[in-house]
């Protein structure tokens, strides 16, 4: 269920609360903070165009068109029809020979017109157009990308708009892929706008924002569509909204990128962090609280930037004044989130590099996970990508026992759509070391579990002979220790807290492995904080034989 997540005072008392979940996620998937719901099915409205562009940019129009870096900054843009955003807008117009006419949606006034800009602390110093026109929509931009896309796939810029058109089935193949989301987890609506808009769980918007960060295991022009689109973004924060909004504080951070959405979904990733973050208020209430909503945040996985988060909790006024220009109370934002302390400890003392990891160098085994083609999500012009086929009869509330991919191909043994099970790269050793053979890295693994086994069987042993020994809780697959500092207090648990922590890059470093003498449980406790860890496998000590738990 929905968490509260901002209160509204008058006087001291309670006026009104804000409901609301939030996801954090690292680029490998795992839940690092969350609180309230993070599995429902949420529309990403606005928050999904630093993806829509993506198809726009891997086809390099921007280059042919010679856009610069503010104009694609424009098309992830949710801006409000200020001046110079309608400067840009016609920039980009003459060079593409587009027009605003064949936009699909009304005309509207600017937003840094209206209510919301007055609420903005420094609103006044705005420059909204007068009048009313489709470029003051504040998804223009949005629309110029999808048309020129459009334009580049079939000849004209016309119906772009259509789910079935090519730019749309391009557009959900890269939500899909970022996303690791299966195409019937995937919900399509019509945006406010009048174009397709996408809906997903949760915590998928948060691990699709995670990859945004660290484009891992993407194709390579992917990857640099990714990377340029996030430096535009950076260079022109002004363009997503306006100056002095939470998402301009937010966006000049060159380790940021935040992009909002309407109806209360706020997006965001950090790349020296890895992590996707998501917030979503069940009112659909947010725009003058996100300065707050992610000040809150950011302090509490203790990211260190004093001053941004000082803009962030005074970019909206927090008072709530009544008509007759008095102060009558205020805005509070207190929640807690759930937050994995091993990672929070890590990223404290060793910080995640954002650069030249050398995950950098594994195979794209994501494309397996989610059964998808990357060569057709690139080759738009490829009509036997099966892309066509697959959205036209796969039926999402029934789905057959035998799934097929995009590639035609039967995925239906594949356990990636078995949510209680996590996705393991098969070229990865038991240590997170790659091998060239997945047979090798599962004898390894499962020779790493006997190791396990044999320490425990041995410990008891010493205890039948009457030495004391408390190496039997203790043990841990082979690995070297001389780097973990123990206390003489701590604790079997503790110690093996420790070791998780330090392995905690490798498969079986999230495993925390605690020995009795007759078995010995190997427990997951970060497989998903929503719910309690689970045993993974048991080894009975007496024969050292491995059952693996497939619960």
């Amino acid at each position: 269920m929905p968490e509260v997540l901002v209160k509204e005072y008058r006087g001291d008392v309670v006026e009104n609360v804000h409901y609301g979940s939030v996801a954090i996620i690292s680029s490998t998937g795992e839940t690092i903070a969350y609180t309230g719901d993070i599995e429902q099915q949420t529309y990403m409205r606005s928050a999904s165009k630093p993806v829509q562009v993506l198809p726009t940019l891997v086809k390099g129009l921007h280059r042919r068109f010679n856009l610069t870096d503010e104009d694609v900054a424009m098309f992830n843009s949710s801006h409000w029809g200020s001046s110079h955003h309608i400067y840009v807008l016609n920039e980009i117009m003459k060079k593409t020979e587009l027009f605003e006419e064949d936009m699909v949606m009304n005309p509207i006034t600017s937003t840094s017109a209206g209510p919301l800009a007055a609420k903005l602390k420094e609103g006044g110093k705005l420059s909204p157009v007068s009048g009313s026109s489709k470029l003051q929509h504040c998804c223009s931009g949005k629309h110029l990308s999808l048309m020129l896309l459009q334009r580049e796939l079939t000849g004209k810029p016309y119906d772009y708009e259509k789910p079935d058109s090519p730019v749309q089935k391009k557009i959900l193949s890269y939500i899909s892929m970022i996303s690791q989301t299966p195409l019937y987890k995937i919900s399509v609506g019509i945006d406010g706008c009048g174009v397709p808009v996408f809906a997903l769980p949760m915590r998928n918007i948060a691990h699709c924002y995670a990859k945004l960060a660290d484009p891992v295991n993407l194709p390579k022009e992917v990857q640099e569509a990714i990377e340029y689109n996030f430096s535009c973004i950076n260079s022109y924060p002004e363009k997503i909204n306006d100056y002095y909004t939470p998402s301009y504080y937010l966006n000049k951070n060159p380790d940021i990128m935040m992009k909002d959405g309407s109806r209360g979904i706020i997006c965001m990733c950090i790349k020296s962090r890895k992590l996707g973050i998501v917030v979503k208020l069940a009112d659909g209430w947010s725009d003058e609280f996100q300065g707050i909503i992610i000040a809150n945040i950011l302090e509490q996985i203790k990211y260190d930037d004093p001053v941004l988060i000082e803009q962030l909790k005074n970019a909206y006024s927090t008072k709530i004044i009544n008509d007759c220009g008095i102060e009558v109370g205020h805005v509070e934002c207190d929640f807690k989130l759930n937050i994995d302390e091993m990672y929070l400890e890590r990223s404290l003392r060793d910080p995640l590099p954002a650069e030249n990891d050398k995950d950098k160098d594994r195979p794209a085994y994501d494309a397996a996970r989610i059964a998808t083609d990357y060569s057709s999500v690139l080759d738009a012009d490829d009509e036997e990508s099966g892309i066509d086929d697959l959205l036209t009869k796969l039926d999402r509330d029934n789905m057959p026992n035998t799934m097929k991919g995009i590639t035609g191909e039967d995925v239906s043994d594949l356990d990636i759509f078995d949510e209680d099970e996590d996705a393991v790269p098969p070229s990865m050793s038991a240590f997170g070391e790659d091998v060239d053979d997945p047979d090798e890295a599962e004898a390894e693994t499962n020779d790493a579990t006997t190791k396990v086994s044999r320490k425990s069987s041995g410990s008891s042993t010493d205890k039948e002979d009457g030495k004391s020994s408390d190496k039997s809780s203790e043990a841990v697959a082979e690995s070297p220790e001389e780097d973990i500092e123990y206390a003489e207090d701590d604790t079997p648990e503790e110690r093996a807290r420790k070791r998780a922590l330090r392995n905690k890059n490798s498969i079986l470093g999230k495993n925390v492995v605690i020995a009795s003498p007759s078995t010995t449980f190997i427990k997951n406790p970060m497989a998903s904080q929503i719910k309690q860890a689970k045993i993974l496998s048991t080894v009975e000590n007496e024969d050292a034989a491995t059952e693996d738990n497939q619960k």
